[in-house]
């Protein structure tokens, strides 16, 4: 019996260019797109990618290329940070930042990275890294607005520590979460914020504002508002004779005393004051895209991770505003 031709050679000499669909798998920009929008932000993109290009490109002119001559100089430090920023903006774990960046090729091409870091690697350098660099890449970013800043609002919020279920804190009586008190003082018009401190809470809102006060007046505003929790003789004061503003603060109804706290009414504006609304939409954009839980373990470090958070922020609304 003959038998039968059951394949051609010119089929499997010459076959036609084969991709990933053909295997029943996706393609590593769909592979991108579905992990981004898995995530607990729907984030685009584009608007990543021109995160990271701004990120990348000016902290450079903050850190150098490595932190000790002895270094291993596998990744250097602005690799490293600019990493560090994709993870607090995509809201998303050490373990799914790795995952990410092994998706993404055009991630690893722009940052040039041979080798994927390991998650520990960006844990140590983020324990590492000073809380001044922090401080001087917010200065940096704002000395690249024209900023006017005629009316500035401050306020506080809190960031909430928990790293454990709620089945782990019940069995051991630990249900209430520690939290880090965050103080920020803001431009109105630009939504930027200028000074940034956090402490370990619960703390006053006016331990905040003598330091917050003094760290805006090169800006020399025209108006600085707070809430009816900043009513005492002595911010009203330091508002008054050291920035030359004019305080737009309510008095408190049990005010007899102080004579900025009694002339208060005089000079108070509610059209002007209604503008401080401006400070809980920063608060709120900061809690929903970036968690407003912090998942650090000790204290020094979520109040790194608050800071850095508020970092993040003006990044985010840098590139808005451009």
């Amino acid at each position: 019996m003959k038998r039968l031709k059951t394949y051609s050679p010119y089929k499997y000499l010459c076959s036609k260019q084969l991709n990933l669909s053909d295997f029943g798998l996706e393609p590593v920009e769909n592979c991108v797109r579905k992990f981004l929008k898995d995530c607990k932000n729907n984030i685009k993109p584009v608007n990543l990618f021109k995160f990271i290009e701004f990120t990348f490109n000016t902290v450079k002119m903050v850190l150098n290329d490595y932190s000790s001559y002895y270094s291993n100089h596998i990744y250097t430090q602005p690799k490293l940070f600019t990493i560090l920023a994709i993870k607090i903006y995509t809201n998303c774990t050490y373990r799914e930042l790795t995952d990410l960046l092994e998706l993404s090729d055009k991630l690893k091409d722009y940052l040039g990275l041979k080798k994927i870091p390991h998650f520990t690697t960006i844990q140590k350098f983020f324990k590492r890294i000073p809380t001044k660099v922090i401080n001087d890449f917010m200065d940096l970013i704002l000395s690249k607005h024209e900023l006017k800043c005629e009316i500035i609002s401050m306020d506080g919020t809190g960031f909430t520590n928990d790293y454990a279920d709620k089945y782990y804190a019940k069995i051991r009586n630990k249900e209430r979460k520690s939290y880090v008190k965050y103080h920020a003082t803001i431009d109105v018009e630009t939504r930027l914020i200028l000074h940034q401190s956090a402490q370990r809470g619960p703390r006053y809102d006016t331990k905040f504002a003598l330091a917050a006060i003094r760290g805006v007046k090169k800006y020399k505003p025209h108006y600085i508002l707070a809430d009816r929790a900043y009513d005492t003789e002595l911010i009203r004061k330091c508002i008054n004779e050291e920035t030359g503003a004019f305080d737009q603060i309510p008095i408190k109804t049990r005010a007899k005393t102080g004579h900025y706290r009694l002339n208060s009414p005089t000079i108070f504006r509610p059209v002007v004051y209604s503008k401080r609304n401006n400070s809980e939409s920063v608060f709120s954009v900061m809690k929903r895209k970036f968690d407003g839980t912090n998942h650090s373990r000790s204290l020094i470090m979520s109040i790194k991770e608050t800071k850095l958070k508020g970092l993040i922020y003006n990044i985010y609304r840098t590139i808005q505003i451009s």
